[in-house]
């Protein structure tokens, strides 16, 4: 890509490169030399929730685990070990603090981790996840076994555009693009 010239547009499902011609500009207003920088914010992260048709002793008991899970003193346990699944969330976490040093991360380390974070965070480019009934199929199926075998070297980025085109119109026919369609432009309020 030279110098802005050309821009990746992507139109739900459908990928396509076009010349620029200012698109760019209006489609992607967060272009740094033409190429839209986006972090992902890889499955919107973790919720919680309770029946409400639950038993009153239920709810208090769910409630209290929500609470005692997100309070400092469990969450900041949660974030430094890597087998929770779990990235900093709070305010406090999010930069180099005793938190870290006793975790065993150096102020460098937590420079490189906690600085992608924030980044990503306050990026006003953020993407979300596809917000479609079934997107796990075109995200961690299609999308996802066509990029895992580009970078295993099976096929090149033309055959990879074109696996998950053909594997995304496919899915579309099988579940029904209006609807998707319909149901996506709900998820960010356009018409």
């Amino acid at each position: 890509m030279g110098r802005g010239d050309h821009a990746w547009i992507q139109a739900g499902p459908e990928l396509g490169h076009r010349q620029a011609r200012g698109l760019h500009g209006r489609n992607c207003p967060h272009a740094i030399d033409g190429v839209n920088h986006a972090p992902f914010a890889a499955f919107g992260g973790w919720g919680g929730g309770i029946n409400a048709a639950a038993d009153p002793k239920v709810k208090d008991a769910a409630y209290a685990y929500f609470s005692f899970m997100t309070q400092p003193a469990q969450s900041n346990a949660d974030v430094t070990v890597g087998g929770t699944g779990f990235n900093p969330y709070r305010t406090s976490q999010l930069s180099y603090s005793d938190l870290w040093k006793k975790a065993g991360m150096s102020e460098e380390e937590a420079k490189v981790y906690l600085g992608a974070i924030n980044s990503s965070m306050s990026s006003p480019n953020m993407i979300l996840d596809l917000r479609i009934p079934q997107n796990q199929k075109y995200q961690q199926v299609v999308l996802d076994e066509a990029v895992s075998r580009f970078l295993a070297g099976e096929i090149d980025k033309e055959a990879t555009v074109a696996a998950v085109e053909e594997g995304w119109n496919e899915l579309n026919e099988e579940i029904g693009k209006d609807e998707q369609l319909k149901l996506y432009k709900a998820t960010i309020g356009a018409k």
